[in-house]
């Protein structure tokens, strides 16, 4: 279903251009593999075949773009088929993990640094991240299936990420609203090649990995992916310890494959929440007064451990040309415990003696996501008119497990300025609570590429879905509480019209619509709710765009405006975490733009920016003091653009921005973390089976910060970090 790639050839080739010049210069470049090939490949093979000098092996020239473009070729997120991007009605932006890793990213926030209309709300436990202004707790997939587990999710067995802005719930279901975030796996491949790769950094950071790609026979390939990295930090008594293991094998017979993936991950470190703000008598928040490598753990006692498992099976079978059936069954475990001693409030107090408070929290999280997929894809005419149809059924068990025990500690109190980290003892018990979940959803959906002639294409799609969850719940001093909540059948439309009225520029409009029923976020509740019969909230999206190509094709940009609501809102009500209240209406109006291909021989662009404005438009007599406000943790601006020098073999470099403007820590809007541009950039040489990369992030070594979950933790992002790999390919 995921499994289209762009193969990466040895040495990457190019798609023809224009004539005359710059036809000729290109078709230069594309002799060159196959020059290298007849010289060093041809004597091997002569001699192992005892062949003559008339019996030269066949090499086959593919037309493709260059393996450093960052355009994708196709896309699966946005159909669940393999589309060109032109094709799709919505903004979707694609991430290479191999040019992410190269700056030593390995996180998946890592890969979302600058991509428009993302913002990063993370916390030390699990990846959070605003699409287009909402929250995307439920929009975390992996090869398009639902990932909304709590943990850090690394990039070791990852292709690249795709992110579709805007609604998604005909293809899959209930979610945020803001749009999806899916990861790509790698998977076995005639074309892919293996490597071996060892890595050093700033911070103590060291590591290496393998990537093993084997072709058994015409029918069966197979893959092994795995990896182990420790780091330390510029924060005081904070470390990390990463390791995966991930092999796939594919069968493929040209009519039917199966492919088989399996993977175990382990992320073991010292957990961070970062700096608490101040509070002044009058009210008045301000930014952290701590040096950023102040923390407040307990030395020696905290940690946070993830531990996960993944099972997946893709079956495909071609009933002819134009027909094929899927079945996809996949199941993921996460086991994740955690001590940790932190900051949870603002510090108060004045200057040098400012305290802060702090408690203690102790977590024991299971969960286990079942879920299957059956799916037909075929293509068919009526008259004139072409269709591309998918259908599909869906079955989803969710089992979460969770206890939480909170202490008292003495002092309950800790300097804000010089923390001791090592006093405090265990703490006294003051909360012990235990949450069961136990969730199924059952869903039917269908969609149509429909074109009606090469300039006019629409894409329309209605799903069904269904979704109940049991809850039991047992709170230290309270009655045990037990609860069943069923979520009406619910309909998510989905429609959009693409228009291509002269070549190379397609304009278009859509229209989607998503809901998420109550309970459907079952990352972090663990308390009793009093209120368990609020319903479903929902979200829709209004977007208009041109997608055009540029000087030959080498050029791609994407234009869109865009209107987001999430209305039956639902948020808690402050003074009682145990009510929920509808809170009306939140509303967030931008607009994009992206700039991405070649600039010219060997010289490529990566960009995109944002501009929005997140609101709270309409709000409940409770919380009528928030209204107008604008939402928490996303920036009005934000973007990227890097410029990179990528040729086959040699030297190569690149060097860009991250910008995040000013973002609200707090829903009062009382305290706003400044924007920040962060200067990146790498250089390095390419031998014919080494790669040597020294990357530098933050290079004029910048203070800001990052990501925020609310006044007390501000993480500060890190100063300029060096980061040095070696990777050699066979």
């Amino acid at each position: 279903m995921f499994s289209q790639q762009l193969p990466r050839p040895f040495y990457p080739q190019r798609a023809p251009h224009a004539q005359g010049a710059r036809s000729a210069r290109h078709a230069r470049l594309r002799a060159l593999p196959l020059a290298l090939c007849a010289v060093f490949g041809a004597p091997a093979l002569y001699a192992a075949e005892g062949g003559d000098n008339n019996s030269l092996p066949a090499v086959e020239v593919r037309s493709e773009r260059s393996h450093y473009d960052p355009r994708p070729g196709k896309v699966a997120t946005a159909t669940r088929t393999a589309v060109d991007v032109r094709e799709v009605p919505q903004t979707i932006d694609s991430v290479s993990v191999e040019q992410v890793a190269s700056y030593g990213g390995r996180t998946l926030a890592d890969a979302l640094s600058g991509v428009p209309g993302i913002s990063n709300i993370s916390d030390t436990r699990f990846d959070t991240f605003r699409i287009r202004g909402f929250s995307s707790t439920n929009d975390l997939m992996l090869d398009g299936i639902r990932d909304d587990m709590q943990y850090i999710r690394g990039l070791g067995n990852i292709e690249r990420v795709e992110v579709l802005k805007g609604p998604a719930a005909v293809l899959y279901g209930r979610g945020s609203g803001g749009g999806v975030i899916n990861r790509i796996s790698k998977q076995p491949g005639v074309d892919v090649s293996s490597s071996a790769s060892l890595t050093a950094g700033s911070y103590g950071r060291i590591g290496s990995a393998v990537d093993i790609n084997r072709v058994i026979n015409d029918e069966w390939a197979v893959r092994l992916n795995a990896g182990r990295e420790h780091a330390d930090s510029f924060r005081n008594g904070v470390d990390s310890t990463r390791q995966y293991l991930a092999p796939s094998v594919k069968w493929d017979n040209k009519t039917s494959s199966w492919l088989l993936q399996a993977e175990y991950g382990e992320f073991d470190r010292v957990p961070d929440r970062g700096l608490p703000a101040i509070r002044g008598a009058n009210g008045k928040l301000s930014l952290p007064p701590a040096a950023i490598e102040t923390t407040y753990g307990r030395f020696g006692r905290d940690y946070i451990k993830d531990t996960n498992v993944r099972l997946r099976s893709i079956f495909t079978h071609k009933l002819n040309p134009d027909w094929e059936i899927r079945h996809v069954i996949s199941l993921m475990n996460v086991d994740s415990p955690f001590d940790n001693t932190y900051v949870n409030g603002a510090g108060t107090g004045t200057y040098p003696n400012y305290q802060a408070p702090r408690t203690r929290f102790q977590q024991d999280l299971f969960q286990r996501n079942l879920q299957s997929n059956l799916e037909l894809e075929g293509k068919f005419n009526t008259a004139a008119v072409a269709h591309q149809i998918l259908a599909g059924l869906e079955y989803g068990k969710q089992n979460r497990d969770s206890r939480l025990r909170q202490y008292s500690l003495a002092p309950s109190t800790i300097s804000v300025l010089a923390p001791n980290n090592n006093i405090g003892s265990g703490g006294v018990l003051s909360s012990d609570s235990r949450a069961a979940y136990d969730a199924r959803s059952y869903s039917v959906y269908g969609q149509d590429l429909i074109k009606f002639n090469p300039q006019l294409t629409l894409l329309a799609g209605l799903r069904w879905d269904s979704y109940e969850v049991d809850y039991r719940s047992v709170r230290v001093g309270a009655l045990p509480m037990q609860a069943r909540r069923s979520t009406p059948s619910v309909l998510s439309p989905r429609a959009g019209l693409v228009w291509t009225p002269v070549a190379d520029h397609s304009f278009y409009l859509s229209y989607s619509k998503n809901f998420s029923p109550f309970g459907g976020e079952l990352l972090g509740q663990n308390a009793n709710r009093t209120n368990v019969g609020v319903g479903p909230q929902y979200s829709r999206q209004y977007e208009a765009g041109v997608k055009s190509d540029w000087i030959n094709r080498t050029i791609s940009t994407t234009l869109s405006v865009f209107q987001l609501d999430l209305y039956n809102r639902r948020a808690l009500v402050s003074s009682n975490p145990d009510v929920y209240v509808v809170n009306g209406l939140e509303r967030n109006r931008g607009v994009e733009l992206s700039v991405n291909g070649e600039l010219a021989r060997d010289w490529f662009i990566r960009s995109g920016f944002a501009v929005q404005n997140a609101r709270l438009v309409e709000t409940q007599a409770s919380e009528a003091n928030l209204k107008g406000n604008r939402s928490t943790g996303v920036a009005q601006k934000n973007g990227n653009i890097f410029i990179g020098y990528a040729p086959v073999q040699g030297f190569f470099a690149e060097t860009g921005l991250v910008y995040e403007g000013p973002r609200y820590v707090d829903r009062n809007n009382l305290l706003a973390l400044p924007g920040y541009t962060r200067w990146d950039g790498k250089i390095g040489y390419r031998f014919p089976q080494v790669e040597l990369t020294l990357a530098v992030t933050n290079l004029a070594d910048r203070k800001y910060y990052s990501t925020s979950t609310d006044v007390s933790q501000i993480v500060p992002g890190s100063p300029r970090s060096a980061y040095l790999s070696a990777s050699y390919r066979f």
